[in-house]
């Protein structure tokens, strides 16, 4: 499996599928087909399986597949996979998957332009998107040995309609759902720290201080330093973070008065700035960039032509889960659909892109990271311009 996942990562990066029957027949068939589903016999594997609608319309799933027969001499559909193409997997379509599913007893759903796949229980509690167990990108580098694990795990034709399955999904929902409302906690959570500090946060100031100093703060410094930074509490967002969408029922909230905040006493020491990197000189070859996003692009760029298989190399250190660095299209740095592409990306012209959306120890970081993908040493080889 991870062969087969390997070479479609590399045909879904070439970008030569270009509509959905050619995701349909050069990615999803194939996996299929290595998860022991055979597409040749109708009994188990059904395209364009016909649904009737709520509101009296028909429709087709893409491809429906079926578990063994149950009482009664017929068989249930086990699994609906709906098929997008590349960079479509949307609102609407995990709405159409879901439409068609309704009252049907469908276990899994999943929703796929190639590179995503998205596994959904059909029957848990909540909207639609809240039903996600289960997100694969076959182009990141880093996770192929998982994801061949999850389609072995949930998508195999033995093990789709095992019992212990299921419940290895709903675990698997639940515990993102728990990760999801805890970090929605996170700046409460905060807010409150700094607004009436726990003892322990302000001995680990204290102690902090201590080793940078030689001599500790007053306990009542640190308290009102912490109280100084506490800001208002945010509006209430009407976007689905999930889908990037607004909520249907938002609640619109009145604004607050605004809440002034007396500034500390005494006042804190101003933090020292660190030197921007301006530059850098590799192998003795000074470039003056100006700023450090330009440092880190042409540095990438000069890394590039050093070695061809470099950037591939690059890409697979600094993939997140929500954004990329480095990747073949602009489209796919980010996975915020609202960010200013112009104003955030730039065109390496070596047939990749960089986001330039960074902070500058971010910009470090990938500086030091691009010197160990090339076996450079920072600060021998190459140096940073600073000022």
């Amino acid at each position: 499996m991870i062969e087969i996942l390997e070479r479609l990562r590399d045909l879904l990066r070439s970008r030569q599928l270009t509509n959905e029957e050619q995701i349909k027949m050069a990615v999803i068939l194939p996996i299929l087909r290595a998860l022991d589903w055979d597409h040749d016999n109708p009994e188990e594997f059904v395209p364009e399986y016909a649904v009737a609608l709520q509101d009296g319309s028909h429709g087709s799933v893409d491809y429906a597949l079926f578990g063994d027969e149950i009482p009664g001499g017929r068989r249930s559909p086990m699994v609906f996979v709906e098929a997008k193409r590349l960079g479509n997997v949307t609102v609407s379509g995990v709405e159409q998957v879901f439409t068609y599913a309704a009252n049907r007893g469908v276990p899994f759903l999943i929703l796929t332009d190639g590179n995503i796949w998205d596994f959904y229980l059909s029957m848990a509690a909540g909207a639609p998107a809240d039903r996600r167990f289960l997100r694969i990108e076959l182009e990141r580098d880093d996770r192929l040995l998982d994801y061949a694990r999850f389609l072995d795990q949930y998508l195999r034709k033995g093990r789709v309609g095992r019992p212990k399955t299921r419940l290895d999904a709903e675990r698997l929902l639940h515990d993102d759902r728990q990760r999801r409302v805890a970090v929605q906690a996170i700046p409460a959570v905060w807010r409150s720290l700094l607004e009436s500090p726990d003892e322990s946060l302000c001995n680990l100031i204290t102690d902090a201080v201590a080793r940078k100093c030689g001599f500790p703060p007053a306990f009542d410094d640190v308290t009102t330093f912490l109280k100084g930074r506490a800001l208002p509490s945010p509006p209430v967002s009407d976007v689905d973070p999930r889908l990037h969408r607004p909520l249907k029922h938002a609640r619109q909230e009145k604004p607050s008065d605004p809440v002034i905040v007396e500034p500390p006493s005494p006042p804190p020491i101003p933090r020292p700035q660190r030197p921007q990197i301006r530059g850098f000189v590799l192998d003795g070859e000074r470039t003056d960039t100006g700023s450090a996003r330009e440092a880190l692009t042409e540095l990438v760029k000069k890394f590039h032509l050093l070695d061809r298989e470099f950037m591939a190399r690059f890409a697979s250190r600094t993939s997140g889960r929500s954004r990329r660095l480095v990747a073949k299209t602009r489209d796919q740095l980010y996975d915020n659909p609202n960010l200013d592409l112009d104003q955030h990306s730039r065109d390496l012209n070596n047939g990749w892109w960089i986001g330039t959306n960074l902070s500058q120890a971010l910009i470090r970081k990938h500086i030091a990271t691009a010197c160990e993908v090339m076996g450079i040493s920072l600060g021998s080889r190459l140096t940073l311009i600073e000022r």
